[in-house]
């Protein structure tokens, strides 16, 4: 981003115009004495960028102003831009402003309205409405549009904070600006992108899509479960009751039940009963045919053992036809040998072998032992005996329970909850294939990148920081502070002396806004405007300049000389980048400070009469 102010254009009620023009890629420097409207330059800049109140002097400034103005140049292009000067403490909505650079020689007339002109500059800054705050506080909400004023963070280092021991940003006191500070740092040095963040808000809102419909899908079919649960606990009862056939499957069970409620009838009341002396009887009738066929086949387990016997028995029969010629026979022989011999080979036949008969009653009773144990489990099932209610009056209780349960698990919510399987998947898909680049990784790099742009500030300006010297760059990301780390050490130490602390404000800013330019940032300004860096050395403001610098011994001019020498180092620097940034810079100090220095330039001297409001032009 390109970006320096031309210059300050005061249009004075006296239809004067005061202008005071700075020079791009340079450090501005305005010194002179104090009262004279150095940091009310400060205030200006701040008014005429949209401040929703002001700081603005009303004695001989504000007094003495009726407009206030800017000539800037912005990518390229020169805006004026010119706001009527406030009433008091209440800021002017009247806005003036020219897309070509045009100055009015007399006070302008508003041309345009504040919203108008902030969304203009606005979309030079990088800002539209993608820009987002993307996580809320108590002031600032999610999500709201992030306003141009928070980046102007990184442009200012007023004499307020300039000193201060833990506050490195201006505007901290105002819970607006202490909350935006976060929310836009990331974006701001390039740590995170617009685009990122985008992504990373899809996929926020798809998670959190996703958990609704996995919610709504547990919470679905755990009241399914309790309704099962409690459709079967009810059925049992009725069927318990004798309310509904014992053979009946569950949706015909609760037909039934809401048959019976709407007629408020009992049902029949002999279900469990018939059912239970069907089975037990059809039990005991499988029983008695196994009990026949055991027996039948014991008796013929027996005769067979008889005909063994008697088999035995006629052993003989077979020797006698082994030594048939031996025998002595009489004329009947024959035929009693013949018949003995063909009942003693009937009955080796009958014995010798499984008969088909044998595995016909084994298979008949197997199956009928399946018959009685299927029986048997189905009587298990049944109340050994049917509960009975005591009166009609329990009876319909249990009617009117019924219907309640019928009525309440029975929530179309629940019944025609839609199968959302399908649209979780789709979420689950979409949060796979959106990429979001990891933002702890890049600051942590930002945070060490940041610390050797700073530590080569320290070496350059060592001398000035006495014992803090040789000690190393510690930037806090979260706090948004620097610290100083002794060398070879993890811990910080609470460094002493407002001569320290300017330093360590003007070491912080410069790093951020080389890292911002390095990392081609859109949405922070090249400027910075520093008040006062060297008040920690000339004392109290109300002290007369002259005198002042009198108290003033070597040392600490040689502290101021080098904080310019650092200023001076980071034009230097952004010009080897290709790039331009402008300081201004309000002072007490002497131009021989500076002497020598090729990126310092003297604005003017506010001293003799000459200030932001000459004394010849006041009215």
């Amino acid at each position: 981003m390109k970006f320096h102010i031309e210059s300050l254009q005061l249009w004075l009620k006296t239809e004067q115009r005061r202008s005071v023009t700075f020079l791009p890629n340079k450090v501005n420097v305005i010194t002179g004495e104090s009262h004279t409207g150095k940091t009310a330059i400060l205030d200006i800049v701040d008014y005429c960028m949209f401040a929703s109140n002001h700081r603005i002097s009303e004695s001989i400034i504000n007094e003495n102003v009726a407009w206030y103005g800017l000539r800037i140049h912005v990518n390229d292009k020169i805006y004026v831009l010119a706001r009527r000067a406030p009433m008091g403490t209440a800021p002017s909505p009247d806005y003036y402003f020219s897309s070509t650079g045009e100055v009015p020689n007399s006070a302008p007339s508003p041309n345009i309205s504040e919203s108008v002109l902030k969304k203009l500059l606005s979309a030079d800054f990088g800002i539209d409405q993608d820009v987002k705050i993307p996580f809320g506080g108590r002031t600032l909400q999610a999500n709201s549009r992030v306003s141009l004023r928070y980046f102007l963070l990184f442009n200012t280092i007023s004499q307020d904070i300039i000193t201060h021991s833990d506050q490195f940003f201006d505007k901290q006191n105002q819970a607006r600006y202490q909350e935006a500070l976060p929310r836009i740092f990331d974006i701001a040095v390039g740590i995170d992108t617009v685009e990122n963040i985008l992504k990373r808000e899809k996929r926020g809102e798809l998670e959190r899509n996703l958990a609704r419909q996995q919610k709504l899908s547990a919470r679905t079919e755990e009241k399914r479960e309790q309704f099962n649960a409690q459709l079967a606990e009810t059925v049992a009862r009725a069927k318990g009751y004798g309310l509904v056939a014992e053979n009946t499957d569950a949706d015909t069970s609760v037909t039934a039940l809401r048959q019976m409620v709407a007629e408020r009838e009992s049902g029949p009341d002999l279900h469990v009963s018939a059912k239970y002396e069907e089975i037990s009887s059809q039990i005991y009738r499988v029983s008695r045919k196994i009990r026949g066929l055991r027996r039948f086949s014991s008796e013929y387990v027996n005769h067979k053992a008889t005909l063994k016997e008697t088999a035995d028995s006629l052993q003989p029969v077979e020797y006698l036809m082994r030594n048939f010629e031996e025998t002595v026979r009489t004329s009947v022989f024959d035929d009693i040998l013949k018949n003995l011999s063909q009942g003693l080979q009937e009955i080796k036949d009958a014995t010798a072998r499984k008969t088909p008969l044998d595995s016909n009653i084994s298979e008949i009773i197997k199956d009928l032992e399946s018959q009685r144990e299927k029986l048997e489990k189905d009587l298990q099932a049944l109340p050994a005996e049917m509960e009975g209610f005591e009166n009609d009056k329990d009876k319909y209780i249990f009617i009117g329970e019924t219907k309640a349960k019928l009525e309440l698990y029975s929530d179309p919510q629940s019944d025609k909850a839609p199968d959302n399987s399908e649209l979780i998947a789709n979420l689950e898909a979409q949060i796979e294939d959106l990429t979001v680049s990891p933002v702890e990784d890049r600051k942590e790099l930002f945070t060490r990148a940041l610390d050797e742009a700073i530590q080569e500030y320290i070496t350059l300006t060592k001398a000035a920081l006495g014992n803090y010297g040789d000690y190393r760059s510690a930037f806090n990301y979260s706090e948004k502070k620097l610290h100083l780390r002794k060398p070879k050490t993890a811990s910080t130490e609470n460094v002493g002396s407002s001569s320290n602390h300017m330093f360590l404000h003007l070491f912080l800013f410069l790093g951020l806004h080389e890292l911002i330019m390095r990392n081609d940032g859109i949405h922070v300004a090249p400027f910075l405007i520093i008040d006062q860096f060297s008040r920690p050395y000339w004392g109290e403001d109300d002290q007369e300049d002259e005198e002042s610098e009198k108290d003033v011994d070597e040392s600490d001019v040689a502290k101021v000389k080098l904080a310019l020498g650092l200023l001076d180092q980071f034009i230097t620097t952004a010009n080897e980048m290709g790039k331009e940034f402008q300081m201004i810079v309000f002072e007490h100090i002497n131009p021989r400070y500076w002497d020598g220095l090729k990126n310092v330039h003297l604005v003017e001297i506010f001293r003799d009469g000459n200030a932001l409001i000459p004394v010849s032009r006041l009215g």
